[in-house]
């Protein structure tokens, strides 16, 4: 449509549309770059790559609009969905599912100590629905983050073995003196401590190792990580979205959850570093998964691709698949990675409502090569 032909509100449109345009392109672009960029350095950009999909959809609204008016601006918005690409390979997968007779399945499953979504169910009934949903998608291992006591005057340690035993699990691997985040491996194959004197040995916040002997199907060895929180309550995500007086809200609770925001982001920067630093030396395949509490397109995802290690979601995976189920959408910050040792055969994604995560699974086998 030419300029002549639109009449002073398709201008003021046009014209309005071209500045919400260039504002797309420039959010899409810190979105695409912030996992280059060091949180300790500089943290703003780590909003826009934690808010991908919204900036995405964002800019494709504003490209059919444009189209629709059919403005030559358009090319803004095409520009930005172009430069959206690799951030939307991290996002999006479009794997297929392999088959393989030696395959195994780990699990990963933030518990958030047994407190249930719903915010009525206590915390046994709620135990007991997880231990009847492990069982039914019967995993070799599973890695749980945020373990807690889930009986009334029964200890942890005592709630990890009842849970092991009702689960089908034979060995259990957890820190008995340090266990600050709840990090516990149950396993059907016997498994082996790491190295005492590496970073998961000495039993650092961010995780646990173990070694696993699953005989005939292979010698893996396979981390349960969990980065630090954003520690973002539901009241106050509601407070923010749903408060009459917005203003002031934004004033008080939303200043506070932007500083819980780059501290936690800051943080993650240091444990990453610091998980692949204090890797111990191994003659076999690793798996790392967990609550890693970022998005694909951030300086922790970035980090462990650097490391060697493959988002196997990318690659046997389908769709979007967000891990969180709270009130925020779209967020995918729970992993399972493999090293070039591991051959991903198919990744899942259970909407399965108890905890404000989602449990999710690889079926995975060892490779040879």
């Amino acid at each position: 449509m030419e300029r002549s032909e639109r009449g002073i509100i398709g201008r003021l449109l046009v014209f309005v549309l071209t500045l919400l345009a260039l504002v797309g392109l420039v959010a899409m672009a810190l979105s695409v770059i912030n996992g280059h960029v060091d949180p300790k350095r500089f943290v703003w950009t780590s909003f826009f790559g934690l808010g991908f999909w919204v900036v995405f959809i964002f800019n494709i609204v504003v490209f059919c609009a444009l189209l629709i008016l059919r403005s030559r601006r358009v090319w803004i918005a095409a520009l930005a969905l172009l430069v959206s690409v690799p951030g939307v390979g991290k996002s999006f997968s479009f794997g297929s599912k392999q088959e393989s007779e030696a395959s195994l399945r780990v699990m990963s499953y933030n518990v958030h100590r047994f407190r249930h979504v719903d915010g009525k169910t206590n915390t046994d009934d709620c135990a007991k629905a997880i231990i009847e949903m492990v069982r039914k998608k019967n995993p070799d291992l599973l890695c749980c983050q945020e373990f807690a006591g889930f009986r009334p005057k029964v200890h942890r340690n005592k709630c990890i073995e009842i849970f092991a035993e009702e689960a089908g699990f034979q060995y259990v691997y957890y820190n008995k003196k340090r266990n600050y985040a709840g990090n516990v491996i149950f396993s059907k194959f016997p498994i082996a401590k790491v190295d005492e004197n590496s970073g998961f040995g000495l039993e650092n916040t961010y995780g646990v190792m173990v070694e696993v002997d699953a005989g005939a199907k292979g010698r893996f060895f396979v981390a349960n990580v969990h980065l630090l929180s954003y520690n973002i309550s539901d009241s106050e995500i509601e407070q923010l979205t749903s408060s009459s007086d917005r203003r002031n809200q934004m004033d008080t609770i939303g200043m506070r959850v932007v500083r819980k925001l780059k501290y936690a982001t800051k943080k993650r920067s240091e444990q990453i570093m610091l998980m692949l630093d204090g890797r111990p030396t191994v003659d076999a395949p690793v798996i790392m998964c967990g609550d890693f509490n970022d998005p694909p397109l951030s300086f922790t995802y970035r980090k462990m691709q650097e490391a060697g290690f493959v988002d196997t979601f990318t690659k046997v995976g389908w769709g979007v698949k967000p891990t969180y189920a709270g009130d925020l959408p779209l967020l995918r910050i729970d992993y399972i990675w493999g090293d070039k040792g591991i051959k991903p055969l198919n990744f899942k994604r259970f909407r399965f409502k108890a905890s404000d995560h989602y449990p999710i699974v690889l079926d995975f086998a060892i490779n040879n090569n």
